[in-house]
């Protein structure tokens, strides 16, 4: 990691990026920008190495950018870094294919953590938002737009323990099990041997193949 383009209106947080993000990577470049116009500019200039940029700027969103930095190089890690939580801003930002969702309140520990694990081709995602989006892994919606918990009828029809799904949500995400055990506060041992069972229920190998049963099933709805 050599070059980062960092686009926020807060000067104070263009600052605090760039420190956070050169205590992991020294030799880093930091580059602000504060408008889509400007980082728009400065994106085709330079060919950062990560991208980060919040959800709301002056001239338009931060999406936009995204898009670009994707066309430009679609191995660019893209980052939003904001204090937007709710639902319909993580679901439009995850549909695009963001590498990290990360909020701004956070200390710059736990943001270096993230962006530490970004590096290494992890997801990075605040646990606010990794919560959501379990959620939306663990709920099924009707016409009406209501969510509702998955029957237990269904899970047990399927042979999936309530523990099962929620690990498989988080295995979807890209967690491995030392993070799927800390954010479901069990061991990491414990998570091993629930993914076995799920493979062995789903009668998979792989967690792509996982995945896809889990939504084949109807127990990962697919937003539309």
């Amino acid at each position: 990691m050599n070059r980062a383009l960092v686009i926020d209106p807060d000067p104070g947080e263009q600052s605090r990026l760039a420190q956070i993000l050169t205590s992991i990577w020294p030799a880093l470049v930091s580059t602000a920008a504060a408008s889509v116009r400007d980082g728009s500019a400065k994106l085709s200039q330079m060919m950062p190495s990560m991208l980060v940029t919040d959800f709301y700027l002056p001239d338009g969103s931060g999406l936009d950018l995204l898009e670009q930095a994707r066309r430009l190089d679609p191995t660019t890690p893209c980052v939003l870094l904001t204090r937007h939580n709710d639902t319909p801003h993580v679901l439009a930002a995850l549909k695009r294919g963001v590498d990290g969702y990360i909020l701004k309140d956070q200390s710059d520990g736990s943001i270096k953590t993230l962006f530490r694990g970004i590096g290494k081709g992890e997801p990075g995602l605040s646990p606010e938002i990794t919560r959501q989006v379990l959620r939306q892994f663990v709920a099924r919606v009707d016409p009406s737009g209501d969510h509702h918990p998955i029957s237990l009828a269904k899970a047990e029809a399927i042979g999936l323990t309530g523990r099962e799904i929620e690990v498989l949500g988080l295995l979807s995400l890209g967690r491995d099990r030392y993070h799927v055990g800390e954010a479901l506060n069990i061991r990491p041992s414990t998570v091993a041997g629930h993914i076995k069972s799920i493979y062995l229920k789903l009668d998979v190998s792989t967690r792509a193949e996982a995945t896809l049963a889990a939504v084949r099933l109807g127990l990962v709805p697919v937003e539309t």
